[in-house]
């Protein structure tokens, strides 16, 4: 079941979290933890004041607290070509061995997004991934399942000498 992150279901998110940078590769981004909280308890917050500029729904297994399986946060910005209201997952964290289970889900996520975008009058939406190793699976069930187009991106970093 999909339903809203609430003030209740943070610790939980968290360790979702924490678990998934443990077990995944991103890029060689070190993520740290008070920053990454305060960006997602944002979220949290900004939800439950019913902007809705801002997603933090989660799957939970039979709807019950401590059955937090994935999650999805997402938040809107205005295109500086041409001002439309764009919305921008941030993160899309799912947690389980099989990958079928986690196609499902990360569905799952993704359908109530689409459906919390058109709620609002929205149109567009996009989603990134970090995950090297999985960002062409994820980017293919998106062109797949939402007829999303596929960009690539570039992330550098300078080197020092």
């Amino acid at each position: 079941m999909i339903r809203a992150i609430g003030h209740n279901d943070v610790v939980e998110a968290i360790s979702l979290m924490s678990k998934s940078e443990k077990e995944n590769n991103y890029l060689n981004i070190k993520r740290k933890d008070s920053k990454w909280i305060a960006f997602f308890l944002n979220h949290v917050h900004e939800q439950s004041m019913n902007n809705p500029n801002f997603l933090a729904i989660g799957h939970y297994e039979d709807n019950k607290e401590g059955n937090l399986n994935g999650f999805l946060l997402a938040s809107s910005f205005s295109n500086h070509y041409n001002d439309d209201v764009i919305m921008d997952v941030k993160d899309c964290i799912v947690d389980s061995p099989d990958n079928q289970r986690a196609t499902y889900i990360t569905i799952m996520l993704f359908n109530e997004l689409m459906d919390h975008i058109r709620k609002y009058g929205g149109s567009k939406w996009r989603a990134d991934s970090i995950r090297d190793d999985k960002s062409q699976g994820y980017s293919k069930l998106l062109r797949i399942k939402y007829n999303a187009d596929i960009c690539h991106s570039a992330h550098g970093k300078i080197n020092e000498t």
